[in-house]
């Protein structure tokens, strides 16, 4: 199974972080692809606030 982050959800994600990494990796995401019999489900979620963007299309 593949999962991809398109340009317009690179967009989405750009647009709504705003917490700076704290520390040197830069890392500050996690991606959630979760596959149901509806079709995929898309979170991404901020490790340093604990916010989540839904990325889920096609409902």
């Amino acid at each position: 199974m593949l999962f991809e982050i398109t340009e317009e959800m690179k967009q989405k994600i750009k647009e709504w972080d705003s917490c700076k990494p704290i520390d040197v990796t830069g890392a500050k995401f996690s991606y959630v692809f979760t596959p149901t019999s509806l079709g995929l489900v898309i979170y991404v979620q901020c490790d340093i606030c604990k916010r989540e963007l839904n990325l889920t299309e096609d409902w």
